[in-house]
């Protein structure tokens, strides 16, 4: 019997149990079956994720986003994967087409993902700029601990990052 996209939850309950391999295989069965539909490529890099392999995770997620170029969250689960990479240049460079597609649904985690990646990138000037556009009690939970929850912490990062550049200056 074919697979349906319903199928592809029994990979969040492998991932869970610890049998990443079987749902590995799962979503690439599902993505024999439709090589066009977004969703096995999706639950896939979120599998590798989980095993630890993200680069590997970066492929599936270019599938998603040539497949939904229009798509704010495509391109929104691609930066996820580089902040975690700590390739921050490409996060926010994702980040930014984000914004283009989005209807408002993603603000402000966008402005304040991209100021961290600015600030990581030594643009301090401008994620300062851009933790003005996030509201003082906006809360990001869920990111990956190094990634800051908020403007305050943002702007708490950029303070950090401008004093190290300035003591690497001296």
């Amino acid at each position: 019997m074919p697979l349906t996209p319903a199928d592809l939850l029994e990979a969040q309950r492998l991932c869970a149990e610890g049998s990443e391999t079987e749902a590995l295989k799962l979503c690439g069965d599902f993505i024999a079956e439709h090589p066009d539909h977004p969703l096995g490529y999706h639950m896939r890099a979120l599998v590798r994720t989980v095993m630890g392999n993200g680069h590997l995770a970066l492929a599936d997620r270019d599938k998603v986003v040539s497949l939904r170029p229009g798509a704010p969250g495509a391109y929104m689960a691609r930066a996820d994967d580089h902040l975690r990479l700590h390739d921050f240049a490409a996060a926010a460079a994702d980040l930014d087409r984000a914004q283009k597609y989005d209807d408002g649904h993603y603000w402000p985690m966008i402005p304040l993902l991209r100021a961290h990646c600015v600030a990581r990138l030594g643009r301090f000037e401008q994620a300062l700029a851009e933790c003005d556009g996030v509201p003082e009690d906006y809360l990001l939970p869920g990111f990956a601990a190094d990634v800051p929850a908020s403007a305050r912490a943002v702007r708490a990062e950029i303070a950090m990052l401008r004093a190290r550049a300035e003591q690497e200056d001296d």
